[in-house]
């Protein structure tokens, strides 16, 4: 019988994934203790004929040294930690979840631009320290007023641009792969990576880790924006060098920024970003909600059962 093995989660129960994969005639299994290296994964995962990993590295080494394992599955929509260059010339089919938390990344990043927007989180910090009056945080302009501009035009940028339509920003976007109708049908404008940086009032990021991406937000793009941009990344940590952001907020050239994600996480106790009243900081939390974790648990456990019943997973990327 095939069998599947779950190298790492956070989920209360794997009931969820039981439910679709036993059905079907195949065998689950947890690794335990969870698998956080390459020499776990290989010691705990011979057996497998698929993987379902959370935050586990699949390397090339681990691949080479798993041999049975023709399937591995991400719960998640990122697949940083998984080796696709190898998994491909492996002969190792990759799949994710790309649609089951677009509400709520969406969601998350909106609610942290009309909280830096409106000052909240800096009116909030001073009178928790005695303080009172809107003054100190003026100008505030109306959001009918400002552009936003998107890093990327994927399926949530696309959500990002209509939630915003309704507090009437007026939104630009870019991304080199997007079909040009989907700008249309959306009503935003498509411009190229320089005029976001040049114009725009808030940068949004919803574009993936490449070597290309990796710290697109640095020193160096950051000179080029409107002195106090907001910043907001709910995508990936290292799309932004945070050294250079700490320099930016400390200038006063940078207004202020909603971080989800961080170069890395935990985010160290020591990092400077704790100490500003105009961050807010969330611990990789913009995807969760009790539907999107339940959804995340069956996708991933489909696209699994899928790839042993001989058909290819809706969300194979390799």
């Amino acid at each position: 019988m095939k069998s599947v093995i779950i190298t790492d989660h956070v989920f209360p129960t794997i009931d969820l994934q039981k439910k679709v994969i036993e059905p079907a005639g195949f065998q689950l299994h947890e690794a335990k203790p969870i698998c956080k290296t390459e020499d776990d994964v290989i010691e705990r995962c011979g057996k497998a004929d698929a993987l379902l990993v959370q935050w586990a590295p699949i390397t090339r080494r681990v691949l080479q040294s798993l041999p049975q394992v023709k399937c591995v599955v991400r719960y998640g929509i990122g697949v940083n930690n998984i080796d696709l260059k190898a998994a491909k010339e492996l002969g190792v089919t990759v799949a994710n979840v790309p649609g089951y938390c677009l509400e709520e990344v969406s969601n998350h990043a909106v609610a942290m631009i009309l909280s830096l927007g409106r000052r909240i989180p800096q009116d909030h910090d001073q009178i928790v320290r005695g303080g009172w009056g809107i003054g100190p945080f003026r100008p505030i302009p109306a959001f009918s007023d400002l552009t936003l501009g998107l890093m990327g035009y994927g399926a949530i940028g696309r959500k990002m641009a209509a939630k915003a339509k309704v507090f009437g920003f007026h939104v630009i976007a870019f991304d080199p792969f997007a079909p040009d109708s989907a700008f249309n049908e959306g009503g935003v404008d498509r411009v190229d990576r320089d005029a976001i940086l040049r114009t725009a009032d808030i940068i949004s990021l919803h574009c993936p880790l490449l070597p290309e991406t990796q710290h697109m937000i640095s020193r160096k793009t950051i000179a080029m924006m409107k002195p106090g941009v907001l910043l907001i990344n709910t995508a990936r940590g290292p799309l932004v060098k945070e050294e250079d952001l700490v320099e930016a907020l400390k200038s006063g050239q940078m207004g202020g920024a909603g971080l989800d994600v961080f170069e890395e996480e935990p985010l160290p106790a020591g990092s400077p970003l704790r100490d500003f009243p105009n961050v807010i900081l969330t611990s990789h939390a913009a995807s969760v909600s009790e539907r999107a974790i339940e959804l995340l648990q069956i996708k991933a456990a489909e696209a699994v059962r899928d790839f042993l019943q001989g058909k290819r997973p809706e969300s194979g990327l390799v």
